[in-house]
């Protein structure tokens, strides 16, 4: 029967993350359509708005909260993880 021990897949994951190096940071995507495609609908001052500022605030956060979220992993400060998931969820969500 084969027994894993949870203590070397955790060290085994480390290792891993080390290798392949840290995650890239989010973007914006680009919209596969030009922003006055959706008028009259939406106009294309509200999609540039929505696209260029709104979404773009959501991926900023976003990665000042996942970078916020490495250091205090590599602190192994646990509270600071804990307080820093409702950021990550927002910003995630918007984005």
């Amino acid at each position: 029967m084969l027994s894993i021990n949870r203590t070397a897949m955790r060290a085994a994951a480390t290792q891993t993350a080390r290798v392949c190096g840290a995650r890239s940071k989010h973007t914006v995507p680009d919209l596969p359509y030009d922003y006055n495609e959706l008028e009259p609908v939406i106009s294309a001052k509200i999609m540039k708005l929505h696209h260029d500022k709104h979404h773009a605030a959501y991926v900023a956060g976003l990665n000042a909260a996942e970078e916020k979220y490495a250091e205090a992993q590599a602190r192994n400060d646990v509270q600071a993880q804990v307080q820093l998931q409702p950021l990550l969820r927002f910003n995630g969500g918007g984005h």
